[in-house]
């Protein structure tokens, strides 16, 4: 803590204006290199002691006091920040659905101190909440995944008599007052699970969804920014080839661009473009769509309002969303950028995740250990090694290397190997 309070005052004496990120594993570390890679000075305000974020050499570290953690006490320890200089506004950048509401919520009392998007408490909150977005959505005449918010039992038997599992169960948001899932999203085979659970647990502040046919490799995002007038700055299409949890997580295994053929590309983008039009959205978007292989459609999933996990993987392709962000909020966006920019096409992987991905996929044979290594090496872009700042990664290995230790020596296993499995991604090429 007292490391972390020196780093508090030390503000005092950084160039102005700087940008201050609140971090959460590991989109905060992603968040802080890609300004440190522009030049914008950058602090990193740490809510847990897992947070990989505390070994980075490309910030100042703010430790957060335990009773500052959450609600109107971290306001108030943010409208507490020390000021350069009278005029300084440092740039607040959340990254997280919990922060970036509480701001929104506060936006009032913080514009005085700080920079930070303008989108609304209100619309922000029905733009994350799926129930909304998908109304929003459907509204736009933009095709959804089908689904029903807050069922009761009743309402649950009489819906799921017409949609056929498997199912997916998901908080409206990550936190979510009175959700009871804990994880993003919940997978049930078959319509009886689905209402056992629900008649046990409730479905409050929670939507189910069928499980269409997509999963691992037909899945995408289009990532991008949107300025102060709802403009969209510029835009790019990530592909999601495997996930942790396989099929609906986040990504462990993924490419940018998506490599989709010109009219899937144009199509995805237009769709994009059509949501954020029926929206007033300012600040970095993650939009996520489903590739529907029975319908050939793109359906939308989720809206991340903020950086979302594979923000470095962007940067290491040419487009760096953090610092376009800041730069936009200082008045200092430059005015002939690409809507569309032409990026370095890369693989990038998160090596400890996709590792658990990969143990999920050989117990159920649909991944063999070499497709999956071949595949690893074909990855330029990583979600925790930086060769100049390479602290988090080495810590981040030694739990990775206890990981593969239980994979290869404890866990009984290694006879899946020799099956002749094929990947779930088996039209993929790499």
């Amino acid at each position: 803590m007292a490391a972390g309070y020196r780093s508090f005052l030390s503000a005092r004496n950084m160039s102005t204006p700087r940008a201050i990120v609140l971090s959460r594993p590991l989109t905060g570390l992603a968040t802080v290199r890609a300004l440190h890679r522009a030049g914008i000075a950058a602090q990193a305000l740490v809510f847990s002691d897992r947070d990989l974020v505390r070994h980075t050499r490309m910030a100042d570290l703010v430790d957060v006091p335990v009773q500052a953690r959450g609600g109107d006490a971290l306001i108030e320890f943010l409208l507490q920040w020390p000021r350069c200089a009278a005029d300084e506004r440092p740039v607040l950048i959340p990254v997280c659905d919990e922060h970036a509401l509480l701001l929104s919520r506060h936006a009032q009392r913080l514009s005085a101190h700080f920079r930070l998007w303008t989108t609304s408490h209100d619309e922000l909150l029905r733009i994350i909440s799926k129930n909304s977005l998908g109304t929003i959505a459907s509204a736009l005449d933009l095709p959804v995944v089908p689904g029903i918010a807050e069922p009761t039992p009743e309402q649950l038997e009489q819906w799921s008599a017409g949609h056929a599992g498997p199912y997916l169960l998901k908080p409206f948001y990550v936190g979510a007052p009175g959700n009871n899932v804990h994880d993003k999203n919940r997978q049930f085979e078959t319509r009886d699970e689905l209402l056992d659970h629900v008649r046990s647990k409730g479905a409050r502040a929670a939507i189910v969804q069928r499980m269409l046919r997509g999963g691992d490799g037909y899945i995408f995002d289009c990532y991008g920014l949107c300025d102060a007038s709802g403009r969209v700055v510029q835009m790019a299409t990530h592909r999601r080839w495997r996930q942790n949890k396989p099929d609906c997580g986040t990504t462990s295994f993924g490419e940018i661009p998506a490599g989709l053929p010109a009219d899937q590309d144009d199509t995805l983008l237009a769709q994009t473009r059509t949501l954020l039009g029926g929206l007033h959205y300012h600040g970095i978007f993650g939009i996520e769509w489903l590739l529907d292989r029975e319908t050939g459609r793109f359906c939308l999933i989720d809206f991340n309002a903020r950086p979302f996990s594979s923000i470095g993987h962007l940067v290491d392709c040419g487009l760096n969303l953090p610092a376009l962000a800041f730069r936009e909020l200082t008045g200092e966006l430059p005015s002939d950028l690409e809507p569309q920019p032409r990026l370095r096409r890369l693989l990038w992987v998160d090596f400890y995740r996709d590792l658990q991905t990969f143990r999920a996929l050989r117990g159920a044979h649909k991944l063999r250990f070499l497709d999956w290594f071949a595949s690893t090496l074909r990855c330029r872009s990583w979600a925790y090694w930086n060769w100049r700042d390479p602290m988090p990664a080495l810590v981040r290995t030694g739990k990775l290397l206890r990981h593969l230790a239980e994979l290869f020596f404890f866990n009984g296993n290694r006879q899946h190997d020799r099956h002749d499995c094929r990947s779930t991604s088996q039209d993929a090429t790499f």
